[in-house]
């Protein structure tokens, strides 16, 4: 039987042998940064930066709960994306993903919008391309609630080292003629440096991986009217002679449209949708002099509604219609492809019809969606007034 010395003498032993061994697991889990390169290290303290500075600048737990940003690849000032300026837009985005105060957009909703601007990158943001920006998403991709545009530029520093800079770019700026004249932005810039172990490595950091390029995007006119009156519209002989190839030949033309001579009523829970945009008939408000810049073609399409009217990247829509018969309460639908083309303006004429009680017992005359396209040469494209 151990003597009792000699129990506690064990007893102390492996107490303190305890003792040393959660010393050295906190001291381990006290400094990770011990355990960082220089390199990480700094790239930390650039990423805790612009996280707090975007956090301090946007984020509002009432008004704002999650701050939704676009995080576009770094340039080299030039506009080429080298592979550090692509590794550090990807870092940012990872970094903000995984925050409940963060929404960042995808990679390929990102892509796209480049590609609707004629851009391979952000570059050299200034107040016009953020007014063009601004009108370009807001038109095409009105649900975005987009807040932030994260882009920036790296370059080389002294040295091996790389030098930052980031920009934070209020998305929702208001930007007026002041601020177009004056080339005003509400931004918010982030600096650092960020040293690399090897020669090697730095030139292999900013390796160029896409070519800077601001190219004028392909784009067109896309104008969609219509009318309320009820009447069902019918195309005339004049209609054929539009095409893309040849200016509006407006000073030719009477009348390209015509109302049926059935009787008809306006349809309930109009809708109509291009692609991902709901539309309503657009209105003037204080501005009536607006509405005579159309004079709905001064009557050449028996319309009396503009639907839409915007510069469109050139490719093809999606319109969709669906109107519902307020007699029998039954939905029709039409959906169409109508296509912008290049330097042209596409106009699309669209008619409701629901026939009259009349009509439905002259003549079985039931609801009836009808989308008519024409396309001329050049986005300006209205006739001299009468």
């Amino acid at each position: 039987m151990p003597h009792p010395k000699g129990k506690r003498a064990l007893i102390f032993f492996i107490i303190w042998q305890l003792i040393f061994l959660v010393g050295i697991a906190k001291a381990e889990e006290k400094s990770p940064e011990q355990r960082l390169s220089e390199q990480e290290l700094a790239t930390e303290k650039f990423l805790s930066n612009l996280e707090a500075k975007l956090a301090h600048k946007f984020f509002d737990y009432r008004q704002r709960p999650v701050v939704r940003v676009a995080v576009f690849d770094f340039n080299d000032g030039a506009g080429n994306v080298s592979k550090v300026g692509r590794e550090i837009a990807e870092k940012i985005s990872r970094r903000l993903w995984g925050q409940k105060q963060f929404s960042v957009l995808s990679r390929e909703k990102v892509e796209q919008y480049l590609q609707w601007m004629g851009m391979t990158t952000l570059f050299k943001m200034n107040a016009p391309m953020l007014y063009r920006w601004q009108k370009r998403i807001n038109t095409m991709d009105p649900g975005h609630g987009l807040h932030v545009l994260i882009g920036g530029e790296v370059q080389k520093g002294v040295g091996r080292s790389l030098r930052l800079s980031a920009s934070l770019i209020n998305f929702e700026t208001k930007i007026g003629p002041r601020e177009l004249e004056n080339n005003i932005l509400d931004l918010t810039n982030i600096n650092g440096e960020i040293p690399l172990p090897t020669e090697q490595a730095l030139k292999e950091a900013l390796e160029i991986v896409t070519r800077g390029e601001i190219r004028p995007a392909a784009e067109g006119r896309l104008l969609i009217l219509a009318s309320n009156k009820g009447h069902n519209l019918m195309e005339t002989d004049y209609v054929k002679g539009f095409t893309k190839e040849r200016p509006f030949p407006w000073s030719e033309v009477p009348l390209l449209f015509i109302p049926s001579k059935e009787e008809g009523v306006m349809p309930e829970n109009v809708k109509v949708g291009l692609d991902r945009i709901s539309l309503s008939p657009l209105t003037w408000g204080k501005d009536p002099g607006k509405q005579l810049q159309y004079s709905f073609l001064h009557g050449k399409c028996s319309t009396n509604l503009v639907y839409f009217d915007e510069i469109m990247p050139a490719q093809s829509y999606r319109l969709v219609i669906t109107i519902t018969d307020p007699k029998s309460y039954e939905t029709r639908s039409l959906m169409k492809e109508v296509t912008v083309y290049p330097g042209a303006t596409t106009l699309v004429v669209l008619s409701f019809y629901i026939p009259s009680e009349k009509e439905r017992m002259r003549s079985k005359q039931t609801a009836q969606i009808n989308i008519f396209q024409l396309w001329g040469k050049g986005t300006e494209i209205f006739p001299e007034k009468r």
